[in-house]
């Protein structure tokens, strides 16, 4: 539902499913009010007490310390008081008082259950009565900014002359432990910053190998952004080096401001356009969400579409958004063969099989939901297990039974997709069905126009970046002998069951494996110069250092412009 903001009293509240927006001709001080008795209504519901909230909607729960209870029937389901938040670990769902609202109960959009959590019957946790102090920088940076940008552009790959102008304009930093700093920039102030670990042990930082952490007090739902050119679109991303990936690949970009959530955030989208709105006098033009290519993030950007749209009142039109995930247009190549076969045993098109299947869970492994449509089970009642991944025959028997149904629906090659849906779930609501449908409907169009096969999906724009040159640093690697300590090593690279590779850094001369091991070629090549080991002669040196990422970088999928980003103008 999209409703257009008028201009009412100072004193209106904001009822209503969207937002509204003015381009230039409302006083500041008007959209300000707006905003703020939003901010009001939104910061206390997420103070709602989560035990309060959950033991109300029908789920049963037990106290186990101090701070965290746990599902009676369902033991998966954990609750933690003292952070005010709910982890229900068999269904991949999380998050606040909020987010339980939406995902778990199925209120249809954020305005709604806001207004159900500001019931003053709710108790409120203590968490939502703390007080903020203000921002302060009181971190050290390093005059020594080697090591932060050895982890940017050589673990990373991001383009060195982005780095270095945004280190010069004081965006980036290193701290005294050697870590990035992403400092956020607010109208010339520091208003919060985030700190990104460059010491890699995966036994002591888990899966990511790396720490990061938001400073103290930092700014609430804001983040690290920065401009090129004179801004009139936003680019909202996940993390700030998801955002500086995206520019290392597409140098041609201009007139942009872009934005780091820190996650997924739809405040933190708000407080962008209202940041823009403040920096120039006008909203975005268009909003581009450059979130992962994964079911999560594919959730974020229906509910964006679905219950944040906004409207330009002079005009009547939708404020843009577009889909800027890399690779959307990827599928599987054990599942394409598997769609296939079943496509035309039946006879459909096994595209319109892969769009339900995009739709629905985004082709992911182990089929988390992927819409952010209140969806919350799969296509086959009775048989579709959506918590479990798939084994033996399970796929193509649920892929053949979706086929017949699709093939009696079809008139002249075209699938009606909304009535596929009414027939595999005759419950779904009307408009969920119909988001649904126009999802499918859009990816299948997609696919027939051009699709990506792929064996190893990239799911966000770093491993777009990576991608790009892993071969060739890759194959550099294995060339070289490299040096430390009167010791000398070379880099064994072995494939993995699923045909990735795996690098070992090994003695040179009896092959033994005493050194450091990595998963991508840019990992290694860090290790290497972050531990010591100096290549042996020049050419080496080249290979590792910061000659080779001054390469221009071109996608695999069509060129690009050539031309730095920083050769335009970067602004607070």
């Amino acid at each position: 539902m999209i409703v257009a903001l008028l201009r009412k009293k100072a004193s209106a509240t904001l009822k209503t499913k969207t937002y509204i927006v003015k381009r230039g001709l409302y006083g500041r001080a008007f959209l300000e009010v707006i905003y703020v008795s939003w901010m009001e209504d939104f910061k206390r519901a997420k103070s709602a007490s989560i035990v309060d909230v959950v033991q109300r909607n029908g789920i049963n729960i037990e106290q186990e310390s101090t701070s965290n209870w746990r599902g009676i029937e369902h033991d998966s389901f954990v609750v933690n008081a003292r952070e005010n938040t709910f982890y229900w670990n068999s269904r991949q769902q999380h998050g606040d008082p909020i987010d339980f609202m939406m995902n778990v109960v199925g209120v249809e959009s954020m305005q709604a259950a806001v207004k159900l959590l500001n019931d003053p019957s709710l108790s409120r946790a203590e968490i939502g009565q703390r007080k903020t102090e203000p921002f302060q920088y009181n971190t050290r940076n390093s005059k020594d900014f080697t090591r932060a940008n050895d982890y940017l552009t050589i673990a990373r790959g991001l383009n060195p002359q982005l780095i270095a102008t945004l280190h010069q304009k004081g965006f980036l930093q290193q701290n005294q432990n050697g870590d990035v700093v992403f400092v956020w920039a607010k109208s010339g102030r520091r208003v919060g910053a985030a700190t990104q670990g460059t010491t890699i042990d995966y036994d002591e930082n888990g899966r990511r190998g790396t720490i990061k952490r938001i400073m103290k007090n930092s700014e609430q739902d804001f983040g690290f952004n920065f401009s090129i050119g004179k801004p009139d679109r936003l680019l909202v991303f996940e993390a700030p080096i998801d955002a500086l990936s995206y520019l290392s690949t597409h140098p041609e970009t201009n007139n942009s401001m872009f934005l780091s959530m820190d996650g997924l955030k739809p405040v933190t989208v708000i407080k962008g356009i209202q940041y823009m709105y403040e920096l120039t006098g006008n909203v975005p033009n268009s909003i581009g969400f450059g979130v992962d290519n994964d079911p999560a993030g594919h959730t974020f950007f229906d509910r964006m579409m679905k219950d944040h749209q906004f409207v330009v009142q002079e005009t009547g039109e939708v404020l843009p958004y577009f889909n800027l995930m890399p690779h959307d247009r990827q599928i599987p190549q054990d599942r394409e063969r598997v769609l296939r076969d079943v496509a035309n045993t039946v006879g459909v098109d096994w595209r319109d099989l892969a769009a339900i299947e995009k739709a629905e869970t985004n082709f992911n492994s182990k089929r988390e939901l992927g819409n952010g449509f209140g969806f919350q089970s799969g296509f086959i009642n009775g048989a579709d297990n959506i918590d479990q991944p798939y084994t033996g025959t399970q796929y193509a028997d649920r892929a053949t039974e979706i086929a017949t149904q699709m093939n009696s629906v079809t008139e002249v090659e075209t699938p009606d997709f909304e009535l596929l849906i009414r027939r595999l779930q005759p419950g779904m609501i009307e408009d969920v069905r119909g988001q649904l449908a126009g999802k499918i409907s859009s990816y299948a169009q997609q696919f027939k126009q051009g699709y990506e096969p792929t064996t190893h999906p990239i799911k966000d724009w770093n491993d777009d970046l990576k991608a790009m040159r892993a071969e060739s640093l890759s194959a550099a690697l294995g060339r070289h002998a490299y040096a430390n300590d009167e010791q000398q090593m070379v880099v064994d690279r072995t494939s993995n069951s699923d045909g990735t590779m795996h690098y070992q850094a090994v003695n040179r001369f009896d092959q033994t494996i005493g050194f450091f091991e990595a998963d991508s070629p840019q990992e290694m090549a860090y290790l290497i110069k972050t531990y010591g080991y100096n290549a042996v002669d020049k050419q080496d040196e080249r290979g590792m250092g910061a000659e080779v990422e001054q390469t221009p970088l071109r996608s695999k999928a069509q060129p690009r412009q050539q031309g730095s980003p920083t050769q335009r103008a970067l602004a607070r």
